[in-house]
């Protein structure tokens, strides 16, 4: 599963097409009413349809589509599942029950794990056989709304730290100016296998720009 790239927060089949044009393997769409990437799952699906309608008559590769989650309830997860090859949590799921919904709704489990320090990686062990993959992604600041998608960076040396078999996709403040060497950091360990971005390719929160969507994929591309 080498070299993944995953375009998170898409609103649009213009952001899903440009994101298939580029080469992007994963769209992510955001299912977190506090988000402004939020998008409701009715909606969801129609753009599923679309981008796969578009892909098709353009000759492109569909990507595979990714649902983010806090904390949901099992409506939610079924309303979802249907259109949907991943399911990514960012909340307080453990486990056992990360295991249990992939398991109840056939599709791949990413995990995500907020990073800050060396010890943040503990936390990954329990998920060796919960999750298919995991998500490194730079812990919020104080005060933040959302786990994820505040375009903040980590130490990206951290990742030696982590010691497991799971692959891992890394997020976190990337961009189309960084993620070189982001990727470059990110390969010494065995275990990564893509880069997942959202606010960094956007020209304000929830709209993302054609040419740096492009540009990022371009770019990662090269370092992966």
């Amino acid at each position: 599963m080498p070299g993944l790239i995953k375009i998170c927060g898409v609103k649009s089949v213009e952001t899903g097409v440009a994101a298939a044009k580029a080469g992007a393997d994963l769209i992510g769409f955001v299912f977190v009413q506090k988000s402004p990437r939020y998008i409701a799952p009715e909606a969801a699906e129609e753009l599923v349809t679309e981008i796969k309608r578009a892909c098709e008559d353009q000759g492109l590769d569909a990507p595979h589509f990714v649902g983010l989650f806090i904390d949901a309830g099992e409506r939610l997860l079924a309303e979802a599942a249907p259109f949907l090859s991943h399911f990514q949590f960012h909340g307080h799921e453990e486990a056992e029950r990360v295991a249990e919904i992939g398991a109840e709704f056939g599709v791949e489990m990413i995990k995500a794990l907020p990073v800050g320090s060396a010890d943040d990686f503990a936390a990954a062990a329990a998920f060796e056989d919960a999750a298919d993959i995991l998500l490194f992604d730079a812990k919020a600041p104080a005060g933040a709304a959302l786990p994820g998608g505040n375009g903040a960076v980590f130490d990206w040396s951290l990742l030696q730290h982590y010691r497991g078999t799971t692959p891992f996709l890394l997020a976190g403040g990337l961009d189309e100016t960084n993620v070189e060497a982001a990727i470059a950091a990110a390969k010494a360990n065995e275990a990564f296998t893509g880069v997942d971005v959202s606010s960094g390719i956007e020209v304000r929160p929830g709209v993302k720009d054609p040419a740096r969507i492009a540009a990022f994929v371009a770019a990662a591309r090269r370092a992966l």
